[in-house]
C-alpha cells in the first residue's frame, strides 16, 4: 500500500527545517512564510531518471532554467513523479513549486498537499494542507501500527516537531472510528505525542473536551488511558494520569491513584521545556498508612557551548522497590567544548539506610580531552569518599584518583603513555587501593607499519615494548615496582575456506623485573579445518600456553593450558544441521583426571519458516552420564506462534522444566497470548501469564493476569486497560520479578 506522505508525516520523522531560503526561486517567499514545514524527500522511484521531463500539461514552456506548466501537469525529475494543477520552477536552483492537489511520488512514499515546494538540490520539502499515513518504519519502529494524520501547518527538527489545526487517529476507515483534533501538537520522536486543546471525536460526534493528552512514543512509557486491576502490594485499585498544559510547552501530569491496601496515591509530573532547558520534576506520596514517598528532578540545560545534566532520585520506603529503606541518588555534569577538545565536570552521591545499615558513597571529578596536533590525551581527577556502617564493620576510604593517558601514531609505530594513581586522602579502614602505573610508556608496531602492506599481509606480526612502575593492588607496603616488558606475535592463515585451512598464530612475552627476577611465556594456537558437502566441515583446534619463571605482579600472572578441541558441522540436507564438539585437556590427563572434556550433540531442523526445532544434549564425561537434554521449538501457524522450551536432567534423572508460550491465538475478536514456566526441582508453576486483547478496530481492551511465585514482590496481578494499537504501551508480560525476561534460561526465555 502507497504510503501518504504530509505535513504531519515529515513532522513525525523528525526531518529538519530549511536554514536558509537560499536556492528559492523569485516569487516563494511569500509561500514559504505560509508553508513552515520542511522534510527529506523520500526515495527516488526506480525507472525515473535524473533531467527534468515534462510529459503532459495543458500550457506549458522551458525557458533556459526556468520551468513553469499549468493543467494536469505530469512531469518527471530527479528521480520522482511530479502532479500538480501548476508547476513553476528552476533547474538551475533545483527548486520547485507544486499548486493545486500537488503530488510528489517516489518508490514506496507520496509528498501530498495542497501546496508543495520541493527543493531537489537540498533534498528537502515543504507544504500546507497536508495529510499522512505515518509508518513504524518511519518513526525507526516505535509505533507497532499506522497513524493516520492531518495539520495545516507545522513546524520542527530532528527532534522536536509541532504542528497547528490538526487531527490524528489510529483508525484506516472513513469516516473513522474516532479522532482527536487539536489546536497544537508537539511530536518528540520516540518518546512521547503532546496534544493541547484536544477535542475526542466518536463517529463524528465531539464526545469530550481535554486541554491536554500526552501519549507515550516507547514501550516503558506511562500507559495514557485508567488503568484497573488488582496486586499483592496493593490490592484492587485504580490509577489515573490527567495532563494540564501550562505557559509555553510546559505541562504538569496529576496522578491520582487508589489502593484497597494502601490508600490514594497522590503525584505530580512537572514537565518543562525551553530552547535551552528541558527536564521533569516528580513526587509521589501514599496518603494512606504507608509512609511511600518518591521524589525525582531530570534536568538538562544548555549553558552557552556547554551542556549541563542533573538527575536526582529520593525514595522513602517506597513499597515498589525499598520498602523500610531510605534511599538517595544524585549525579550531575557539565561538559564544556572549546579549543580542540572538552572539560568535564562530574558528582555523584548515593546514599542508602535501612535497619542495622548505613552507607555513602560520593565522587566529584574533573576530565579534559584533547587533541594536539597528531597526540591525543586524557586526564582524569577524581576525589572519591566512601563510608558506611552495620553489621558490626565500618569501612572508610577517601583518595585522589588521577589518571592520565596520551597517544601518537607515528609512520613506523604507535605510542602509548598511562601514568594511574591513588592518593590516600587522611585515614582508611578496611579499604583497599586500585594498583598504581607510575607511568608507563607503550610502544606498538606491525609488519605492515615496519615495511609495507605487502610484507603486513603476508607477515602479519605485532611488536610491543614497554617500560613502567606498577604496584600490585591490596599489598599494603608494598614497594613498587619496574617492569621491562616485550612481546611478540604473529597470525596467519593457510589454505583455502571451501577446502582445507590452517589458521595458526603464536605469541612471545619477556617480562623483566627490578626486584632482579624475570618471566617468559609462550603461547601457541592452530586451527585445521576440512570443509566438504556444502557448509558441513570438522576441524580440529590445539592451544598451548605456559609461564617460565616468576613475576611479582598479579596482572602479569598466566595460568597454564594444552589442549586439543574437536568441532564436526555437518548438513545432510537444507533443512537439518548435526554438529559435535568435544576437548581434550593433556594437562587434565598427565594430572590423571579425566582428559575428555563435556561431550556436546547439537541439531536444529529447520523445514521452513513455519518450525524451527532445536535440541542439545550433553554427556558428561567427568561422571560418565548423561547430564542434559534440551529441546526448543517454534512455530508458526497463520498468525499463531507458538514456541516451547524443555530441558531433562540426566544426572538426577527428572525434568528439571518446562516453559510454553503462544502467541496471537485468535476467536472471534479476541486475541489472547499466555505463559506458563514450570519449574521442575519445585515441581510447581513458577510463572502463568495471560493477555487477552479485544478488537475495538483502532484499539483494544486488554485484559491480564499475571502470576509470578517467586522472587521479589511475587503474587498475581490483574489488570484492565485501553490501549490504542499504533501505539506501544508498558506491560509487564513475559517480564519476571526481577525484570528479566521469563524462561529459566531455555526455550522462550533465553
Amino acid at each position: 500500500m502507497r504510503r501518504m506522505l504530509g505535513l504531519a508525516m515529515a513532522a513525525a520523522v523528525g526531518v529538519p527545517l530549511c536554514s536558509a531560503q537560499t536556492g528559492w526561486i523569485p516569487g516563494f517567499s511569500r509561500s514559504m512564510s505560509a508553508v513552515k514545514r520542511q522534510g527529506r524527500l523520500p526515495e527516488k522511484k526506480q525507472g525515473i531518471g535524473e533531467p527534468f521531463k515534462l510529459i503532459h500539461a495543458d500550457k506549458g514552456s522551458v525557458v533556459g532554467d526556468d520551468v513553469s506548466a499549468s493543467g494536469a501537469v505530469h512531469a518527471t525529475y530527479k528521480g520522482y513523479e511530479i502532479f500538480a494543477d501548476k508547476l513553476t520552477g528552476n533547474r538551475k536552483t533545483k527548486v520547485f513549486r507544486l499548486e493545486g492537489n500537488g503530488r510528489l511520488v517516489g518508490q514506496t512514499e507520496t509528498v501530498e498537499g495542497a501546496v508543495v515546494i520541493v527543493d531537489f538540490g537540498n533534498d528537502t520539502f515543504a507544504f500546507e494542507d497536508g495529510k499522512a499515513r505515518i509508518k513504524p518504519e518511519r518513526l525507526e519502529k516505535r509505533l507497532v501500527g499506522d497513524v493516520f494524520v492531518k495539520a495545516g501547518s507545522g513546524a520542527g527538527t530532528q527532534a522536536d516537531f509541532t504542528t497547528e489545526h490538526g487531527s490524528f487517529t489510529t483508525c484506516d476507515l472513513d469516516p473513522a472510528h474516532f479522532e482527536l483534533d487539536y489546536d497544537t501538537s508537539r511530536i518528540i520522536p520516540g518518546k512521547r505525542a503532546e496534544l493541547r486543546s484536544v477535542r475526542l471525536s466518536i463517529l463524528g460526534k465531539t464526545v469530550l473536551g481535554l486541554p491536554m493528552v500526552v501519549i507515550p512514543l516507547n514501550r516503558r512509557g506511562p500507559k495514557t488511558w485508567p488503568e484497573v486491576g488488582q496486586s499483592v502490594d496493593e490490592g484492587y485499585y485504580i490509577k489515573t494520569r490527567v495532563s494540564t498544559p501550562l505557559h509555553g510547552n510546559d505541562y504538569v501530569d496529576t496522578r491520582l491513584d487508589y489502593m484497597t491496601k494502601l490508600g490514594a496515591g497522590l503525584g505530580l509530573d512537572y514537565n518543562y521545556l525551553s530552547k535551552t532547558v528541558n527536564g521533569k520534576l516528580s513526587a509521589y506520596t501514599i496518603t494512606g498508612g504507608s509512609k511511600s514517598k518518591v521524589f525525582s528532578a531530570q534536568h538538562n540545560q544548555k549553558l552557552g557551548r556547554a551542556d549541563w545534566t542533573l538527575s536526582s532520585n529520593y525514595q522513602l520506603s517506597d513499597y515498589l522497590t525499598a520498602p523500610s529503606s531510605t534511599l538517595w541518588s544524585t549525579s550531575s555534569q557539565l561538559l564544556v567544548p572549546w579549543g580542540s577538545g572538552n572539560t568535564r565536570l562530574g558528582f555523584n552521591r548515593f546514599f542508602s539506610e535501612s535497619s542495622g545499615f548505613k552507607s555513602e558513597s560520593q565522587n566529584i571529578s574533573i576530565g579534559d580531552d584533547r587533541r594536539f596536533g597528531g597526540v591525543s590525551s586524557r586526564i582524569d581527577l577524581n576525589l572519591a569518599k566512601s563510608v558506611s556502617s552495620g553489621f558490626g564493620t565500618d569501612v572508610r576510604s577517601q583518595r585522589l584518583d588521577v589518571k592520565y593517558g596520551a597517544s601518537a601514531s607515528f609512520r613506523s609505530f604507535d605510542a602509548e603513555l598511562t601514568y594511574q594513581r591513588g592518593v590516600p586522602i587522611g585515614s582508611t579502614a578496611n579499604f583497599y587501593d586500585a594498583s598504581d602505573v607510575t607511568p608507563m610508556l607503550t610502544l606498538r608496531s606491525t609488519g605492515r607499519q615496519l615495511f609495507s602492506d605487502g610484507f603486513g599481509e603476508r607477515w602479519p606480526f605485532s611488536l610491543e615494548a614497554s617500560i613502567g612502575e606498577l604496584v600490585n593492588p591490596s599489598t599494603t607496603g608494598s614497594e613498587r615496582v619496574t617492569r621491562i616488558n616485550l612481546e611478540a606475535g604473529i597470525r596467519r592463515s593457510e589454505g583455502s575456506p571451501k577446502h582445507w585451512s590452517l589458521n595458526w598464530g603464536g605469541r612471545f612475552k619477556q617480562g623483566l623485573y627490578s626486584d632482579d627476577t624475570a618471566q617468559y611465556v609462550l603461547n601457541y594456537d592452530s586451527n585445521l579445518a576440512y570443509h566438504f558437502s556444502g557448509n558441513s566441515s570438522v576441524s580440529l583446534t590445539y592451544n598451548n600456553l605456559r609461564a617460565f619463571g616468576f613475576t611479582p605482579l598479579s596482572i602479569d600472572s598466566t595460568g597454564r593450558s594444552d589442549s586439543f578441541s574437536f568441532d564436526l558441522n555437518y548438513n545432510p540436507t537444507k533443512a537439518l544441521k548435526l554438529s559435535l564438539q568435544t576437548g581434550y585437556d593433556v594437562l587434565q590427563g598427565d594430572q590423571g583426571e579425566v582428559p575428555w572434556q563435556f561431550v556436546w550433540f547439537r541439531s536444529r531442523w529447520n523445514p521452513g519458516k513455519w518450525l524451527d526445532v532445536n535440541g542439545t544434549a550433553s554427556y558428561d564425561t567427568f561422571n560418565q552420564a548423561w547430564s542434559n537434554f534440551r529441546v526448543d521449538a517454534g512455530a508458526t501457524l497463520g498468525d499463531t506462534r507458538m514456541f516451547l522450551g524443555a530441558r531433562y536432567d540426566g544426572l538426577r534423572s527428572q525434568w528439571a522444566g518446562f516453559n510454553v508460550f503462544v502467541d496471537g491465538f485468535r476467536v472471534g475478536r479476541v486475541t489472547s497470548r499466555f505463559l506458563l514456566d514450570y519449574d521442575g526441582y519445585m515441581k510447581q508453576l513458577v510463572a502463568q501469564h495471560y493477555q487477552f486483547a479485544y478488537d475495538l478496530h483502532c484499539a483494544e481492551a486488554v485484559f491480564e493476569v499475571i502470576d509470578n511465585q517467586v522472587g521479589f514482590r511475587s503474587g498475581r496481578t490483574l489488570a484492565f486497560y485501553i490501549r490504542l494499537k499504533a501505539f506501544p504501551g508498558g506491560s509487564p508480560f513475559g517480564y519476571g520479578t526481577r525484570g528479566g525476561s521469563i524462561g529459566g534460561g531455555y526455550g522462550f526465555g533465553n
